[in-house]
């Protein structure tokens, strides 16, 4: 009796670590690749990096900001942040990545969020990237942005969040 109960405590142990070692491996990927490859028997013979995004891929710093009144309409205002950027892990070099801007009202409800449609090729390890919007909320007075990189599909961070207040009329000079 006793060789029965270790042999099905070592089972146990062994299916324990097994789903252990499955979950942290998935963790190498983004949430969609995991799904996939979940689906796929955690068949590893993909077509994606085993590349752990952890959002220190690029690094970003603001260059200016404004939360202005539209001059054409009173009724609409337009958030426009630029910031300089620089590419930490050298293999996103000529890869289409994506920018995000959230915008998030006072009270942190999220107003609007703002992308490149198709991304955009990082063709050097430094540059600027702009990203604008329109609120259409006149009563909307302060905004908090925060930008980050991503890839072109945005389902994988490669940059930490810059958070940029701003309240209407507000201009962040370079």
């Amino acid at each position: 009796m006793l060789m029965y109960t270790t042999k099905t405590i070592s089972v146990i142990i062994i299916t324990i670590c097994a789903a252990i070692t499955t979950i942290s491996s998935l963790l190498l990927f983004s949430p969609s690749q995991q799904i996939q490859l979940i689906q796929n028997g955690n068949d590893y013979a993909y077509d994606y990096n085993a590349f752990a995004y952890h959002g220190k891929e690029i690094s970003q710093t603001l260059n200016y900001a404004q939360f202005l009144p539209l001059t054409s309409n009173n009724q609409s205002h337009q958030v426009k942040v630029i910031v300089n950027y620089s590419v930490m892990e050298p293999s996103i070099v000529n890869k289409n990545m994506n920018a995000i801007m959230q915008l998030f009202a006072s009270n942190g409800t999220l107003i609007k969020t703002s992308s490149f449609p198709n991304g955009f090729i990082i063709n050097s390890t430094s540059g600027q990237s702009q990203l604008a919007t329109t609120i259409t909320d006149n009563t909307v007075k302060n905004v908090k942005a925060v930008v980050m990189f991503s890839n072109a599909t945005k389902n994988a961070n490669f940059s930490n969040p810059l958070s940029i207040d701003l309240n209407l009329g507000q201009k962040i000079p370079p």
